[in-house]
């Protein structure tokens, strides 16, 4: 069952060379999952960076996604995708990659398109914004309800993101949140294994 935090890489504020440590510190704080994302590189531009994440994850027992590229994703064998509802379909992903990837699915607000994505085979679902983003300013809103309603009706893992903090998370957890997927908060932070290791004493908190 996937369950934790999910932490989303930035590129806005640190280079590339500085994420395998930034991950690290972040993976030792709680993380159990790590989501490379970067829009502005392409596949092959990305390998290098992506390879290195990839040895930090595992050797630390955590699990890499790429986010949007497929093919990346095989080549250095990491765990999975995070695909939107703009990237590459599901069931082509899955056709592609076979059984032993998962493959996350950003339904926005819209629990429609996550039972979809539970009948097509993906192994967690995604909604958002459910705060305001400093990674995705002016995404649109989710309300909370969604995710609890989402909860009602999968089987499947659902994942929170959009502007989750060490003071709202909790909310979100409250929600229903099996995962709770944080980029700016954490990746960006100054100290980001004091910014994973706030949201992670939350978590195991008496609620």
């Amino acid at each position: 069952m996937l369950y934790g935090l999910y932490v989303l890489t930035d590129s806005k504020h640190y280079s590339h060379h500085e994420w395998p440590e930034r991950v690290e510190n972040i993976i030792l704080a709680g993380a159990k999952i790590i989501q490379l994302r970067e829009k502005t590189l392409s596949a092959d531009e990305l390998l290098p960076y992506a390879i290195a994440l990839r040895e930090v994850c595992h050797y630390h027992g955590a699990l890499l996604i790429i986010n949007d590229h497929v093919s990346l994703a095989r080549k250095i064998n990491a765990d999975g995708v995070h695909l939107g509802q703009q990237d590459s379909s599901l069931r082509s992903a899955r056709k592609y990659l076979g059984n032993n990837y998962l493959i996350g699915i950003s339904c926005y607000k819209h629990v429609h398109n996550a039972i979809r994505a539970q009948i097509q085979g993906a192994d967690y679902v995604a909604f958002g914004s459910v705060f305001p983003s400093m990674t995705k300013t002016g995404a649109p809103r989710c309300p909370l309800s969604v995710i609890s309603q989402a909860k009602r009706c999968l089987s499947i893992p659902v994942c929170a993101i959009g502007g989750i903090n060490h003071r709202n998370v909790r909310h979100v957890i409250k929600a229903g949140a099996d995962l709770f997927a944080s980029s700016h908060a954490v990746f960006n932070a100054h100290n980001p294994y004091n910014a994973a290791n706030k949201i992670q004493r939350q978590v195991i908190m008496p609620r």
